[in-house]
């Protein structure tokens, strides 16, 4: 399982069926509206950010994708056809990773492989552990690994199964930034790699910038698209440069326009962004 770093085919063409689809879409919580008439397509091999506050239905979209959740209106389609619960397809890494405790990092990346000969099991857990530099470490227990190991190790978990899609829930928010920082590199070169479908939860504006191909941003009460902005931009992002600036200070004048807005209808006119 080589890694060659060349762009990923995102399709540009009108006639190809997106990777994964929203069509308005809503889904409530008893009297919470969670996200309201969403549509959005995401494109094959391409890295979509969904991106705004706490409660903005981020996770909700991310939940209807993997088929954890099913819509009260509107469709989620794969590929065309519709999502009929959770499938080997999409696999999500959660803020929290999903190990197994008791079984080492070696044995966790195997534990999803399909049936196979003993020595090419074996070989794949090798290349994987390779592939997110854990090589080293598959000897070791979840509780022997730093927070950024076991992201590392959930994502090597995740890859076994040769996903089309990876649904990521802010999986680096409770790292350290300069671990982060290295996560968001190892994403990368695997992303790049690979060629996956990536949809990527987060609240921070750094981190969709560094990563994504587009960024949609959500507004809030009820969830709902924004606006998506196109990222055409070369990897890595230079963040000195003029027009990472620009994007970064769209993105927040978006972001602080939907919050005075929510503000507004809080009742708290004093506030400012």
């Amino acid at each position: 399982m080589s890694v060659a770093l060349q762009p990923p085919p995102v399709s540009s063409t009108k006639a190809e069926i997106p990777r994964l689809a929203l069509a308005g879409v809503s889904k409530s919580f008893g009297a919470l509206t969670a996200v309201k008439d969403v549509s959005l397509s995401i494109r094959r091999g391409e890295f979509l950010s969904l991106l705004g506050p706490s409660g903005c239905g981020k996770t909700t979209i991310l939940n209807l994708l993997a088929g954890f959740e099913t819509p009260d209106t509107g469709r989620v389609l794969m590929d065309g056809r519709p999502v009929q619960g959770a499938g080997p397809d999409r696999l999500v890494i959660f803020q929290e990773p999903a190990l197994l405790p008791w079984l080492t990092v070696a044995e966790n990346i195997g534990f999803g492989l399909p049936q196979k000969p003993r020595e090419l099991h074996d070989e794949t857990v090798r290349l994987l552990l390779r592939l997110v530099h854990l090589d080293k470490f598959g000897h070791l227990r979840p509780h022997e690994l730093s927070g950024g190991m076991k992201q590392r190790a959930a994502l090597a978990r995740a890859l076994a199964v040769d996903p089309q899609v990876l649904l990521m829930d802010e999986p680096f928010a409770s790292l350290d930034p300069q671990t982060r920082e290295l996560l968001h590199h190892d994403l990368q070169r695997l992303w790049l790699g690979l060629h996956k479908t990536v949809v990527f939860v987060t609240h921070s504006v750094e981190e969709a910038v560094r990563l994504s191909d587009r960024i949609a941003i959500m507004a809030t009460q009820p969830g709902r698209i924004r606006r998506v902005l196109d990222v055409d931009l070369p990897h890595p992002r230079d963040f000195n440069s003029p027009e990472v600036a620009e994007l970064r200070a769209a993105i927040r004048e978006e972001m602080q326009d939907e919050l005075a807005k929510l503000a507004r209808r809080e009742g708290d006119e004093g506030w400012r962004p």
